[in-house]
């Protein structure tokens, strides 16, 4: 079946209201709070549920079946993904968005597949293009306990992916009992850290705490570039020893490296730096001039030079290097560069090209902040990004699932037929659709199209400082 007949028989079958209202049934909560598919979905998939158990779930598993021909993949290799806790709330988290909004382009979610949590505002660097403004802790973050009541609700929501950043998490002493609740629930934890801070000793007990991903920030394959953009001298030399801490550990490493004109030119430094550390990944985050990179605005790249740096991507990407980035660009150049390469899905994935991921890039893909993430300031602020500051809660107030189902904010971000400007007449605009925050970085307008775009590039002249 083509791609075509794969989206027209997916939702006829889910998105029409009794499928809906079916998968609703499924996806209740217990008196806990928790899903109770969930707990179902785990003795199945273990293959230790009683027959009475498997004729209640019977439309749930006909769903799997049909889901699993679809996209042609065998039974075996998909029960051994669906065993693993995280891999499972994801799927509970699929089913909980089709059965509330059936399909939708680009897909709508129920609950934040990813929560990136800026943990504390402290920090021991002065980075020049800091979001956070990070530096001193805020007068007003969470205290530990409300930190574990902030885990609870992602527990209860499903959420997948926990991203615990900064500042400088590390900072706070708590970081460890927070991750481990996390973990321990199915939730993968991941860190974003100057590395700094990465001790051998401090590397162990994040293991020992559940943590499975550190991404360490590095802006210059020398000290003189990543000290001059981190502000502090010396810090180019204990980021690398983070890194060679965490590599050696059984934490998965990834390279964080924020592109400006700067370090624009080290790229490929930077690449055969990453290869000669043994890292897992490399990360490349699109500048957005908020917070501290406001001062620096001046330095942001070109359309044209992030289209060359977006084709070098696609060209390392194709060699079999692991990159991904948070340009959502990335999967514009994958579809038209060719008919059987990798394809970018959103932000964080890059997979070998098959017609049916091309198919649900246009579903799942492009800038999914306030739609598949949100993120978590220090003081239990919400916002649909973390370099998009506009407050769309407080979780000392109300909980994340009334945030996420009723901001006003949210619920307009995660439409693309609305968007401005070219983004808006883009053919890519629901694989891509371009960043959200650097819409509204440059003009005050998360709808506002992107400018660091090639197709923007008029639109970058008349802004150009």
């Amino acid at each position: 079946m083509d791609t075509r007949g794969i989206v027209k028989t997916g939702r006829v079958f889910l998105g029409n209201r009794f499928s809906q209202t079916l998968l609703r049934l499924y996806t209740k909560k217990d008196s806990t709070g928790n899903i109770i598919l969930n707990q179902k979905l785990q003795r199945y998939f273990n293959g230790g549920v009683t027959t009475g158990e498997k004729l209640k779930i019977a439309p749930i598993t006909l769903v799997l079946k049909i889901g699993r021909s679809l996209f042609g993949v065998d039974e075996k290799p998909f029960r051994e993904w669906f065993q693993n806790a995280t891999n499972r709330r994801g799927l509970v988290n699929a089913i909980r968005s089709i059965g509330e909004y059936g399909i939708t382009m680009p897909q709508k979610f129920s609950a934040p597949f990813l929560v990136v949590w800026n943990y504390t505002n402290a920090c021991n660097l002065h980075c020049r293009h800091c979001y956070q403004k990070a530096g001193e802790p805020l007068k007003d973050e969470l205290n530990t306990e409300e930190r574990l009541k902030v885990v609870d609700q992602l527990i209860h929501e499903d959420v997948v992916f926990l991203a615990l950043s900064g500042g400088e998490p590390l900072l706070r002493e708590d970081i460890y009992e927070v991750a481990k609740r996390a973990s321990d629930e199915g939730i993968f934890v991941s860190m974003a850290t100057n590395g700094t801070l990465l001790t051998k000793k401090r590397v162990e007990k994040l293991v020992e705490y559940g943590v499975k991903h550190v991404q360490i920030s590095l802006d210059g394959a020398t000290p003189q570039i990543h000290d001059a953009f981190r502000g502090i001298s010396g810090a180019w030399d204990k980021t690398i020893r983070g890194i060679k801490n965490s590599v050696e550990s059984d934490l998965m490493t990834t390279i964080a490296t924020t592109v400006t004109r700067h370090n624009y030119n080290d790229f490929d430094k930077i690449v055969a730096l990453a290869e000669k550390l043994k890292v897992d990944q490399l990360v490349i985050y699109n500048f957005i001039p908020t917070g501290r990179g406001k001062e620096i605005i001046q330095t942001d790249i070109t359309p044209s030079m992030r289209e060359k740096l977006l084709q070098r991507e696609y060209d390392l990407i194709v060699g079999g290097f692991d990159l991904v980035t948070t340009a959502p660009q990335l999967a514009r150049i994958c579809v038209s560069s060719s008919d059987h390469g990798p394809m970018a899905m959103g932000h964080f994935a890059s997979r070998e090209f098959d017609s049916r991921l091309r198919m649900a890039a246009d579903f799942i893909g492009g800038c999914g902040a306030g739609r598949t993430y949100c993120a978590i300031q220090p003081n239990g602020d919400v916002t649909p990004c973390v370099f998009m500051p506009i407050i769309v809660g407080n979780l000392r107030e109300a909980g994340l699932e009334e945030i996420w189902r009723n901001s006003d904010v949210l619920k307009s971000l995660r439409i693309r037929d609305d968007l401005r400007g070219s983004c808006g007449k883009c053919k890519h605009r629901y694989l891509c659709g371009g960043c959200r925050a650097r819409g509204y970085a440059y003009f005050g307008d998360f709808k506002a199209s992107d400018p660091g775009c090639i197709y923007n590039e008029k639109l970058w002249e008349d802004i150009a400082v």
